[in-house]
Order: C-alpha cells, then structure tokens, then sequence
C-alpha cells in the first residue's frame, strides 16, 4: 500500500545500529539527512527521484509501472540541552501538505545531535504523513510567488513576495515521540503489519476559519489586514495512528 513502512523499518534499522548522518561540509545545513534518506531508500532497491531546491517534495519514490509514487520531504532540527532546537520548521516557497499532484507526500524528521562537520547522531526519527501537518491540499496546489512592480522612487524596482511557511513539527505534535523513532500514518489506512507495534493515536482538530488572504503595508508602522472565512469543515477530527517497530 506504502512505501513509508518499508523505509521507516529501514530507517529504525539505521538508527539503532548507529548509522551517523554525515555533513557534505562544516556549513551544510540541510542535505546531510537528505543523503541519509536517499542511502535508505537506494537499500530498498526502490527508485529514487530527488528534485531541485526549494521544490515540494524532496524526493519522489517508486515508479508508476511497478509501485506507487510517494513524496518525501526530508526536514531536521537539532537536539541541544534536552530539546529540540524550535518548536516549527520552515516550508520554503511552498506550502506543506499530505498530497501533491494526487499522490500522498510524508514528511521525514530528524533531531540530530553534533555540529560542525562532525558526523550527526540521529537522536529522534518521524516519519508522519504530510496531512498531519496540514491536510488544505488545494490550497498548497495553488500557491504562488508573486512579483509586485512600481516600487521606489522612480517605479523601476519590484517586491519579490517569495513566502516561507512556519507549521510546526511532528515532534511538537507527538512530544512523546522525542528520542524514539516513529511512523505516522493515517487512521483510516488500517495498517496491519506484523513488523509494526501500534503505540498511539492523534487526533487533530480543523480550525474554525481559514486565511483567504492578506494585506501587507509599507509604511513601517500599520499591521498587517487578515481576511478569513469559516470553514465548511470546521471542528472535524482527523485521526491518525501511531507506530514503532516490534
């Protein structure tokens, strides 16, 4: 049905037999867990399709002839004094959600341990489906990056309005998950697997308005203007269970 549960096996596998991520240089600061992933992946034998930077998602896995096509989004955090560096990530230029061009996307999330150029301890491992994070799949289908023109004092220059997203981690929405390595999966999949230990369920609740749009000022001093609607689907629970390996 997934591939999510071959490779989260792989990468439980990786973790507890201290398999360090390894940064390309002392300033890498995102491709380390990416090269991680994509060695987990590549001992499946799966097909791997990494696409180009500020792209959703990281990675396409599988292949239409023989499997299903899945997203990956690779994300990492550090771990320092007992906790996560942030309680959020940064989504650049596209907004995060469970299903792109119809197919499901996951997000896999790192905390990691070491600096530098040192190799990084994998200290806490999720893979969640994307819809835990966001589940608005025709809203993040329709973003856009915009350029406004006529700004300056002779019109010749333009606002790049190119967004960064905030959401926040799989790891504030299952604390407990801190320190352990889990799988995130849908309640409505009803995934049966003698290698998984089901250890918990989430329940997420849709907000009562969504953000239609915004109103940004340049004056330095006037905040900006929200505009919302409430939401038809308002107060609905979404539920997704929670898994380790036996």
């Amino acid at each position: 049905m997934s591939h999510s549960i071959e490779i989260f096996l792989a990468a439980h596998r990786a973790m507890i037999a201290g398999i360090h991520m390894t940064p390309r240089s002392a300033n890498d600061k995102e491709y380390f867990p990416q090269d991680w992933f994509a060695d987990r992946v590549d001992g499946l034998g799966l097909p791997l399709m990494p696409q180009g930077r500020n792209s959703y998602p990281d990675f396409w896995v599988g292949d239409d002839a023989h499997a299903p096509v899945e997203g990956y989004e690779i994300k990492s955090l550090a771990f320092n004094h007992g906790r996560p560096a942030r309680k959020d990530y940064d989504s650049n230029s596209t907004i995060p959600s469970g299903r792109k061009d119809g197919r499901d996307v996951f997000l896999v999330f790192f905390l990691y341990t070491g600096s530098g150029a040192s190799p990084r301890p994998v200290q806490s491992l999720c893979i969640a489906h994307g819809d835990l994070i966001n589940a608005d799949h025709a809203v993040a289908a329709a973003h856009v990056n915009e350029a406004i023109r006529g700004f300056g004092s002779y019109g010749e220059g333009f606002i790049r309005d190119r967004k960064m997203y905030v959401f926040p981690h799989p790891l504030t929405v299952y604390p407990a998950g801190i320190g352990r390595c889990s799988l995130i999966l849908p309640a409505d999949w009803d995934v049966s697997d003698p290698r998984l230990a089901r250890v918990g369920s989430l329940e997420r609740v849709v907000a009562d308005e969504s953000l239609q749009g915004y109103r940004i000022h340049l004056d330095g001093k006037t905040p900006a203007d929200k505009q919302t609607m409430r939401r038809s689907d308002a107060g609905q629970q979404r539920r997704f269970h929670i898994y380790e390996s036996c």
